[in-house]
């Protein structure tokens, strides 16, 4: 036992010392010369070490979670692995750091990408916000869906996204992708903006508070602090919009801009926001248009003051509500 014990600490001094080939230890060497099992559990230890370099120099790993790891892995083992179990108690630190990464690399986890996903999503009648692992936030709208993907190999930073969301992608030199239907691709390196893109609705609009965002469909197109624009997924071609910034993401504030919205569009909004489904009398929905402004109450208030304003009238029955002409 304490010739394993030493032959262990020899194991991680000389990989410590990145393997220099100069440096001469004689118990190491001489337990390389007792068995050729042992010169191959050593050139195993290298190759393993090898791979972990970048995790050792984030210093990420927590040791003591390591060390719980490997072991609960080492017992599950059949004893073929007991001398790997061996030297595994006596190191601690950055040595438990790659018995942890040779437990997965039995497992074959080195065979994939190393991957982080984060998925959350925002079902009709709710809201929710994400704070992703690169320190981004992401408050979604209602109806809305955003998975995560991070390699930390090729340094990616990607979103699936369908719906709408307030982003504030914090800044890194990897750049922040955002991928919709239709193969539209965003690009931010590091900016606030709000993004609907529903995929039951024919367009896509970007209104960007600051920075700078870059869509890509085919053309690329850049859009600056200040700048709205609208995406025709029919045509694939983009426009510049005008209006008010703020109003395209006053749902923040539990707040509903109507700038000569139509009912339709009105109802649709009240569908994802309260999961309620509401069946419109035929030729209503474009021929009736808003403008102002509505504070998000119950939604039979909002149906009273829509009401008010334009000549029609409505009837609800649980989750199911209909609008027809007085």
């Amino acid at each position: 036992m304490e010739k394993k014990k030493q032959i262990g600490e020899h194991i991680v001094d000389h990989l410590s010392e990145r393997m220099n080939e100069e440096i001469v230890d004689p118990v190491l060497d001489e337990w390389l010369a007792e068995d050729e099992s042992n010169q191959e559990d050593f050139k195993r230890y290298k190759e393993i070490w090898k791979e972990t370099g970048s995790y050792l120099e984030q210093e990420t790993f927590n040791a003591q979670y390591a060390w719980d790891k490997i072991d609960r892995i080492n017992k599950e083992r059949d004893n073929k692995r007991k001398r790997l179990v061996n030297i595994g108690y006596i190191i601690s630190g950055v040595a438990a750091t790659l018995l942890l990464v040779l437990g997965f690399s039995k497992m074959g986890v080195f065979d994939k990408q190393p991957e982080m996903l984060v998925r959350m999503t925002a079902d009709y009648g709710s809201r929710s916000e994400v704070v992703l692992p690169d320190s981004s936030v992401v408050k979604l709208n209602s109806g809305s869906d955003i998975t995560y993907s991070y390699n930390a190999k090729e340094k990616i930073r990607e979103v699936n996204f369908q719906g709408e969301g307030f982003f504030d992608v914090s800044k890194n030199k990897i750049p922040f992708v955002i991928k919709m239907s239709n193969g539209l691709r965003l690009k931010v390196h590091g900016t606030s903006f709000n993004l609907q893109a529903y995929t039951d609705e024919k367009t896509v609009e970007a209104s960007l508070v600051e920075g700078c965002i870059e869509l890509d469909h085919g053309n690329d197109k850049l859009l600056n602090a200040g700048d709205m624009a609208i995406f025709d997924k029919q045509t694939n071609k983009m426009r510049p919009i005008s209006g008010v910034l703020s109003h395209s993401y006053s749902w923040l504030e539990d707040k509903l801009y109507m700038d000569h919205m139509s009912l339709a569009s009105v109802c649709k909004y009240l569908e994802r926001r309260y999961d309620v489904t509401i069946h419109l009398q035929k030729d209503l929905g474009n021929s009736i248009h808003y403008d102002g402004v509505i504070q998000e109450e119950a939604i039979t208030d909002i149906l009273g003051v829509l009401s008010r304003l334009s000549d029609i009238s409505y009837n609800v029955k649980g989750k199911n509500i209909s609008i027809t002409s007085k």
